[in-house]
């Protein structure tokens, strides 16, 4: 019997798990990680970062950790893609063409399983942002003739100054039959993913896979596209850099992510 009150943790990356400056605690997160193994626990990293981000960011830690890619859009378990929601290659042409239309101030980019694509004119701030999460990225000066149908499309993001998500899910679903789920990131991102795939969906994949409750998970977060997993939750921490609107879906609050609050946490229930 594992003495700890959960069995699943599940974590947030970009202003969670991540400090600022993109790095965290190597030698801590080791020992959290070997105590909560030997306990029969499992950690999940559940992020918006795309899987080749997030195999360079856990470069030595990826035999001993399960990853939720895009959103929830890709699941991760030893090393290979075990799950994958994809949107279809004419809803994703059908995107690109209403944002072009819609919302033409936004930069973009195309996420696949095997390529993302960006353009040629999208903003420098965006560019560099890229820059990061994709390295491998594609600069097209067409999007729409670049993705081909074989491309397995995962996720678009979008850059914005003032956060349009529900708008912008609301009147493409209006017209279109293959719906979608638009979330914030936090960090003037907007994330499009198939309808009805989020971290929670995700998270309670791998929850039935290992035969926990959702009482046995213990979640962090910062932003609002970490809502469905905290709701899902028995243990759910909102950071203390978090948005507010968060704060009030989260049971606690976890110290910020630059001063290594999961980590905090996580350690106060290991060395109970």
């Amino acid at each position: 019997m594992s003495k700890l009150p959960f069995k699943v943790v599940a974590v947030d990356m970009d202003g969670t798990f991540m400090r600022d400056d993109q790095t965290f605690d190597h030698k801590r997160f080791d020992r959290v990680l070997t105590k909560l193994r030997a306990d029969g626990g499992h950690f999940i990293v559940s992020s918006g970062r795309p899987y080749p981000r997030l195999r360079r960011d856990f470069t030595g830690f990826l035999d001993r950790i399960d990853m939720i890619a895009d959103n929830g859009s890709l699941l991760i378990q030893d090393e290979q893609i075990i799950s994958t929601h994809l949107l279809t290659h004419r809803a994703t042409l059908d995107l690109i063409r209403f944002i072009q239309e819609h919302y033409p101030e936004s930069s973009m980019i195309v996420t696949g399983v095997e390529n993302s694509y960006t353009t040629v004119d999208a903003s420098p701030n965006f560019k560099q942002t890229m820059n990061f999460y994709y390295p491998d990225r594609v600069e097209v000066s067409d999007l729409i003739a670049a993705i081909s149908p074989h491309d397995r499309i995962t996720k678009i993001t979008l850059s914005y100054r003032k956060d349009f998500s529900k708008e912008l899910e609301q009147e493409f679903n209006k017209h279109h039959a293959e719906k979608i789920h638009c979330t914030s990131s936090g960090f003037g991102l907007l994330d499009i993913v198939p309808y009805s795939v989020n971290k929670g969906s995700a998270i309670e994949y791998f929850l039935r896979y290992f035969d926990a409750k959702p009482s046995k998970l213990i979640a962090f977060g910062d932003g609002m596209n970490d809502k469905e997993m905290l709701e899902l939750a028995g243990y759910s921490y909102a950071m203390a850099n978090g948005e507010p609107e968060l704060k009030k879906v989260a049971k606690y609050e976890a110290p910020s992510n630059n001063d290594d609050g999961v980590l905090q946490i996580l350690d106060s229930y290991l060395n109970k």
